[in-house]
């Protein structure tokens, strides 16, 4: 334990030193003061009519320490594994995992420090959050202060799910595959899964609540429901069922007072539990960890490697004793000296860059992105420009369509600083028309994936859908280029590509639906909207560039 405690120590003290950390700190206290003032909202939605109703709570420092709970949950659920992945990517790259391995520290013992490093950076999160959530209060809730009722939800909700998360961030970082943007990519899909099986909740009172349903609790959507249900039947009988909703809500509102109860047991336990599947996923990750590097080059490459270490070279005798008098000597080798350095073309910089930027992919995303140029043209010839076969493009393929590329958009803004390329960037005669060229690489990508779907909406006259997908083109790459420059890494625009697809594009919520997939969001001017975000995205990633040049 003495051991896993240096561990921890050592990587905490270098997480709390990152300039990143008080960026992240900043925007949590800042949500401690949107629950207070209401802009963060833990509702109870009933129809109306073609409306919604929103039943909430009265901000007293009960239901604002339930509020904050739930924060702390979305927060560590769906943010707390891209600031908590890394640590071991760290070590490698600095070369401590080195250090590490010649001492006697097992691996068993390295993971489980790394952890509770983890841990420790939620509850850094978590006293933040509370510390925001109680000054806020004290300033525009309701009622009397009182900090127990503000800060206990914060670690009794959220502090069990800082160990989940961390857990899962540390098996991510031991499996190759999982280590980058694919592991990314599928922990937002499993984070947003996660909370299905509240569905089978729904039409139930508190007290018919079975043990299993109550055990897939995550964020602690059962807990309030439970604590709050009978001060909401108090005032509207009809709510009964129904679970309560969280984020920015909008619609006509109706108040309840809730000043606090006795929690039951099964809530503590039921969050204690989580730490269950934590220990035995931080024991499954030591089966795929290895102190070594994985091999960061292409499944072709890694096969050729092995096939020439047990093949001789063609043409080339095996014989050690070869004469080897006809050799150049490595002195008399030398570069191709550059005399000219201004006959330069920009198109030509920008082939490079989309050479760079579309190599390296697994054969299946090559696959996948075939298919979405080939389908809608299928559709097209085979079933015709019918109005449900231009539905289902629209709703299914299109949005497909423009989280495809995230592997390639990824690498924008990222790479020379990844590969260590950056002071020759920097040193060269154009480095802002290189990020340029690194953008236009992007936007190319992302026109070839869509051209398929370009191409049947062209002909079918839909010209809303096709802003919808110049919008698409050109904002995936900026937020990808704006967010690499000034993050120095991917996650940023993974996390926040992904919500917005997942908010708009995907279910269809107007204001985020950036490629049009809906009529509403086309008429109301969404895409044309973040088409002028795009440019702005840009115009920051470029002056990013131009402060590392005055440096």
């Amino acid at each position: 334990m003495r051991r896993a405690y240096h561990v921890a120590r050592a990587d905490f003290l270098q997480r709390v030193r990152s300039r990143r950390l008080i960026v992240v700190l900043a925007i949590v206290a800042f949500f401690g003061y949107l629950v207070n003032v209401g802009q963060i909202e833990l509702a109870y939605q009933i129809g109306d009519g073609d409306s919604l109703k929103n039943i909430q709570g009265t901000n007293t420092a009960a239901f604002v320490g339930l509020k904050a709970g739930m924060t702390g949950s979305m927060v560590l659920l769906f943010a707390g594994f891209y600031l908590m992945k890394g640590t071991l990517n760290r070590d490698r790259v600095h070369d401590v995992d080195r250090l590490v391995a010649s001492t006697a520290v097992p691996n068993r013992t390295y993971l489980l420090g790394k952890w509770v490093s983890n841990i420790g950076l939620g509850v850094v999160v978590l006293v933040t959050l509370a510390l925001a959530t109680v000054i806020n209060h004290a300033v525009h809730g309701v009622g009397p202060t009182k900090p127990l009722a503000l800060v206990g939800p914060v670690f009794v909700l959220a502090l069990p799910l800082s160990a989940l998360v961390g857990a899962v961030a540390l098996l991510f970082e031991t499996v190759d595959r999982l280590s980058g943007t694919l592991g990314n990519i599928g922990y937002f899909f499993l984070a947003t899964f996660a909370l299905a099986g509240l569905q089978s909740a729904e039409g139930r009172l508190p007290s018919e609540l079975p043990f299993w349903v109550k055990s897939v609790d995550i964020m602690g959507h059962l807990a309030v429901y439970t604590l709050t249900a009978d001060a909401l039947l108090a005032v509207v009988p009809d709510a009964s069922g129904i679970l309560p909703s969280f984020g920015t809500l909008s619609g006509e509102t109706q108040m309840f007072r809730y000043d606090g109860r006795p929690w039951p047991l099964w809530i503590y336990i039921q969050r204690a539990g989580l730490l269950l599947p934590a220990v035995i996923t931080i024991l499954v990750a030591t089966i795929p960890f290895t102190r070594r590097p994985s091999d960061t080059g292409s499944e072709d490459s890694r096969w050729l490697s092995r096939l020439t270490t047990l093949l001789p070279a063609v043409g080339h005798s095996t014989d050690t004793n070869e004469d080897t008098s006809d050799r150049v000597p490595v002195d008399s080798m030398s570069l191709t000296n550059v005399e000219k350095r201004e006959t330069w073309n920009f198109w030509r910089l920008v082939a490079a860059e989309t050479r760079l930027t579309v190599r390296g992919q697994q054969w299946w995303w090559y696959i996948g992105a075939a298919a979405f140029v080939v389908a809608p043209v299928s559709i097209l010839v085979g079933a015709g420009a019918s109005t449900r076969s231009l539905e289902l493009a629209r709703r299914v393929l299109l949005p497909l369509a423009f989280v495809w590329p995230i592997f390639i958009w990824s690498e924008l803004g990222v790479r020379v600083t990844k590969h260590r390329v950056a002071d020759l960037v920097l040193s060269s005669n154009h480095p802002v028309k290189q990020l340029v060229a690194e953008w236009f690489a992007g936007v190319i990508v992302a026109a070839g994936v869509s051209s398929g779907l370009l191409t049947l909406f062209a002909l079918s006259n839909q010209t809303g859908t096709l802003v919808g997908i110049a919008s698409g083109v050109l904002f995936a790459p900026s937020l990808a280029v704006a967010m690499g420059m000034w993050s120095r890494s991917s996650w940023l625009f993974e996390m926040s590509y992904l919500l917005v697809w997942y908010i708009g594009p995907l279910n269809g919520a107007t204001p985020m639906d950036f490629i049009g997939t809906t009529a509403g969001s086309v008429e109301s001017g969404v895409p044309i909207v973040f088409t002028g975000l795009s440019v702005i995205l840009l115009g920051a990633g470029l002056a990013r560039r131009t402060i590392e040049l005055r440096r």
